[in-house]
């Protein structure tokens, strides 16, 4: 799975999407990320949505597609969060989950080194 986090950021980052942040929840009963990705606009969105589909198993629907201003898809254990700038303003998921925020880089040499 930290490959595939990993390949989901990289491609987030080669469709230009700003501000990506990943968050580690594993804490929890099942194991999971969030990854957090801004775009200017709902299509740009829809087009990086369709992107990650096309390169990983979306697992279930691809939630808030039609209007495309926070979309969320579901890669196995990696939960997307497509954000136009506004409505990540607006619903501040980073604040929530702030104290789980995670440097990918030094979490996966970490867990290369376990």
């Amino acid at each position: 799975m930290n490959e595939q986090l990993l390949k989901i950021c990289e491609l987030l980052k080669k469709c230009k999407c700003k501000n990506v942040a990943t968050f580690d929840l594993t804490e929890n009963d099942e194991a999971k990320f969030f990854v957090i990705a801004s775009n200017v606009n709902p299509d740009d969105n829809k087009k990086v949505a369709n992107e990650l589909c096309e390169n990983f198993e979306l697992i279930g629907e691809k939630d808030g597609f039609h209007k495309g201003e926070w979309i969320i898809l579901r890669f196995a254990n990696i939960y997307v969060h497509l954000f136009v700038v506004s409505a990540r303003i607006k619903y501040n998921l980073d604040r929530l989950y702030k104290n789980k925020e995670i440097d990918l880089a030094k979490y996966l040499k970490k867990q290369k080194s376990k």
